[in-house]
Formats: structure tokens, C-alpha cells, sequence
């Protein structure tokens, strides 16, 4: 028995020619528009990946700076803030020597103001005492004065006018004393 070829073989060997054909056909008809259009594709990528790298590496240059121009802004906000710090710092600390030296001169003024007091307390009562012992003493002598003139009222009989120079002169004595 020979081997007969199937016909799904032969139909495998008979498609061959034809679609080798049919390229040919294909590649002088559409040939080279396929070329052209295949080459505009290459150039279409080409020109796209390279306007893509320079995207890329102008956005990274971009970012770069934007980064160094925060961080350059960072570092001056450091800056000022320290100096805001400091500057706060002296404040804090000559205010704080401020008030010590306000509450040392206002010890030393309500210390003087107390002495001062007490002394002028101390010179009050010492007058006030020379006072009282000095009306004391006008109060006696005038007392005996007054027991004097009514001694000798009593003892003597005495004309009015006599008794009104004495009064007169009386009165007169307790006004300069």
C-alpha cells in the first residue's frame, strides 16, 4: 500500500505558494508605504523617546533645584528662628535681672521706708512725751497761779478793778505760755 498524501497535506503544500505569492504581492504593492509608514514608526519612537529623556532629565534638573531651593529655604527659616530664639532668650533673661533688681530696690526701699517710719514714730513719742510733761507742768503752775489769785481774793477784799488786771494779767501769761 502506498502512502497516499491526505488532503490536508496537500492543501498545506498548495497554501504555501499562495500566500508566499500573496506576500510578494503584498511587499510590491503596499511595499513601500509598509517601509515608509515602518520608518515614520522608528522615527515617530525615536523622537518620542528622546523628547521623553529630555522630559525626564528636565523634570530631574527641575525637582534638583526645587529641592535645593527648599532646603535654602529651610536652612534661612532655621536661621531666623534660632535668632528669634536668642533674641527671646536675652529678653527672658533681662527681664527676669529686671525684676530682680526692682524687687531688691523695693526690699531696700520698704527696709528704709520701715526705719524711717520707726525713727519718725520714735521722734512722735518723744515729743508728744515733752509735750505732756511740758503742759503738765504749765497746768500746774497755773493751777497754783489760780489757787494764788483765789487766795488772796478770799484773804483780801479787792476792788474790781484790781481783780480785772490780775484776770488781765493772768490771761495774759497763759497766752504766751
Amino acid at each position: 500500500m502506498s502512502a497516499k498524501p491526505s488532503k490536508t497535506d496537500s492543501n498545506t503544500q498548495s497554501d504555501e505558494p499562495i500566500l508566499s505569492e500573496l506576500e510578494q504581492l503584498r511587499s510590491i504593492v503596499f511595499g513601500e508605504a509598509k517601509k515608509s509608514i515602518e520608518s515614520r514608526i522608528d522615527s515617530i519612537h525615536n523622537e518620542l523617546s528622546s523628547a521623553l529623556s529630555a522630559m525626564k532629565e528636565q523634570q530631574i534638573q527641575h525637582f534638583s533645584e526645587m529641592q535645593e531651593q527648599f532646603e535654602r529655604s529651610l536652612d534661612a527659616l532655621d536661621k531666623k528662628l534660632q535668632n528669634i530664639d536668642s533674641h527671646h532668650e536675652e529678653n527672658h533673661s533681662s527681664m527676669v535681672k529686671a525684676s530682680e533688681a526692682l524687687n531688691s530696690q523695693l526690699e531696700m526701699a520698704e527696709s528704709s521706708g520701715k526705719d524711717d517710719a520707726d525713727a519718725l514714730h520714735d521722734r512722735i513719742d518723744k515729743e508728744m512725751a515733752a509735750l505732756t510733761v511740758s503742759f503738765e507742768s504749765k497746768y500746774i503752775e497755773a493751777m497754783d497761779k489760780l489757787a494764788k489769785v483765789s487766795h488772796e481774793l478770799t484773804d483780801t477784799k479787792t476792788d474790781r478793778k484790781t481783780l480785772a488786771r490780775l484776770l488781765a494779767t493772768m490771761a495774759s501769761n497763759l497766752e504766751t505760755d
